[in-house]
């Protein structure tokens, strides 16, 4: 068994949610996988803008790349991540 410490920049957060891995299902459509759930798309337009959408359709904005489509996609995810509850003191 391999045991994997946490990468120096990762926090609590990243650990809650899994990476995305971006699949491109035609020209100018990505879909995101998170855990094998649907974690959102990235459609180009005709314009040339990236269009983003959460795991469920909801828009998330636009981008000029595809670089900074996926980033933005991320921080969407972490921000709507549920927060840590504090533990009770004993």
């Amino acid at each position: 068994m391999t045991i994997a410490a946490p990468r120096p920049t990762e926090g609590p957060a990243d650990r809650a949610r899994p990476a995305v891995a971006w699949t491109s299902i035609q020209a100018g459509l990505w879909v995101g996988n998170a855990s094998g759930e649907f974690a959102g798309m990235i459609e180009r337009g005709s314009s040339g803008e990236y269009f983003i959408t959460d795991h469920r359709a909801r828009p998330l904005g636009s981008c000029t790349t595809l670089g900074e489509a996926k980033a933005r996609h991320q921080r969407q995810r972490q921000l709507a991540a549920p927060k840590p509850q504090p533990q009770p003191k004993i």
